[in-house]
């Protein structure tokens, strides 16, 4: 087994979360600073592919260490979380009792996105409760685990998809039963989608924004999330050119999320 570790700012947490799904890891462990500084432990059981990663980030460090149960002490640090006014997220493999009146929602976090602990996550599924509607169609766009997704039909849904175009999380989201496929929104019927879910760093928000109107029905809303508090107003300005409002906003740990509908509701 070796460890990579690689020190980044929080700020380049997404993009370096994204560059991480080339290389076949097998996790990573988190320890974030007061100094605004993020450090990762990515574990690595071939020594030529963490060699192989270490070359990406020049500043890293790669180590041996010894064999240890690294799946279990990870599956161990996994506790259920209370989202909304609604959820209760639990790992798969965790059998505590859901608490009344909380919806219970299983999922395998992992290597993927969409584990429910980060607050982007946290928040769309906040503006879930508020947003979905009983009878709608429902899309969770870069699914990851497809909480979202399963969130959606919770609450009503008449249907939810998932899509991702990481294949790992194709494969993450097949616990959550919600239909998911490898690709993008490009690949969603025009005017089919009701209420559809982002959770996705700031330019790749920005650079789908066309699709979102396009896929979206005439009285569709969007719930997005995955960018900076700092880059709200940029995110906003960008959906008011394509014809959106801003219903609703969420701000937690420097994270922001809103809801959008077009200009015409």
């Amino acid at each position: 087994m070796f460890i990579l570790s690689i020190t980044v700012d929080n700020s380049a947490a997404e993009n370096t979360y994204a560059r991480l799904t080339a290389y076949a890891h097998e996790g990573w462990t988190e320890d974030e600073e007061d100094t605004g500084l993020l450090r990762l432990g990515v574990h690595f059981n071939d020594e030529a592919e963490a060699r192989r990663c270490a070359e990406e980030f020049p500043d890293s460090n790669l180590s041996p260490v010894e064999e240890r149960n690294w799946a279990a002490e990870w599956q161990a640090q996994w506790q259920p979380i209370i989202a909304g006014q609604r959820f209760f997220l639990a790992p798969s493999w965790v059998k505590a009792e859901t608490p009344s009146g909380r919806i219970r929602l299983e999922m395998r976090p992992g290597l993927v996105f969409g584990g429910g602990d980060h607050p982007t996550t946290q928040m769309c599924l906040e503006l879930l409760e508020s947003a979905t509607r009983p009878g709608a169609r429902v899309a969770d766009i870069g699914c990851g685990t497809a909480i979202l997704a399963q969130a959606a039909l919770a609450l009503g849904a008449r249907a939810a998809i998932g899509c991702d175009i990481d294949p790992s999380a194709i494969d993450a989201a097949i616990e959550s039963r919600v239909p998911v496929f490898e690709g993008s929104i490009d690949a969603i019927a025009a005017k089919s989608i009701d209420l559809l879910a982002a959770n996705l760093p700031t330019g790749v928000l920005m650079t789908l924004m066309p699709e979102f109107v396009r896929a979206l029905t005439p009285d569709g809303r969007a719930i997005l999330s995955g960018f900076l508090a700092e880059q709200r107003e940029m995110v906003f300005a960008e959906a008011r050119t394509h014809g959106f409002h801003v219903e609703s906003e969420r701000e937690r740990e420097d994270w922001a999320a809103c809801l959008i509908a077009m200009e015409s509701r």
